[in-house]
């Protein structure tokens, strides 16, 4: 006789959040306390380390892009959105 086997509400095959590993975790820990000792330490104005990190982020997007081949669409948009003027 078959073994029964329990059910589940869970649908098994469904895509799974993607949960950190150690090195992101680590990088973000990081950029926080950067950022926390250019505030607190050194003195800086809160919107020029936003300005700083909005930058370096953009950077690190373009830069994975480039590396990984991704569509001229998407790299366009993001090298106008790079560089078009603020407000």
């Amino acid at each position: 006789m078959p073994k029964s086997r329990p059910v589940s509400c869970v649908e098994h095959g469904t895509p799974h959040p993607r949960r950190l590993g150690g090195a992101e975790a680590v990088v973000i820990i990081v950029v926080i306390a950067v950022s926390a000792a250019l505030v607190a330490i050194v003195g800086m104005p809160l919107i020029v380390v936003l300005q700083l990190l909005a930058g370096a982020g953009l950077t690190a997007v373009l830069v994975v892009g480039l590396v990984t081949g991704v569509t001229t669409r998407w790299l366009r948009a993001a090298l106008s959105a790079l560089l078009s003027p603020t407000a």
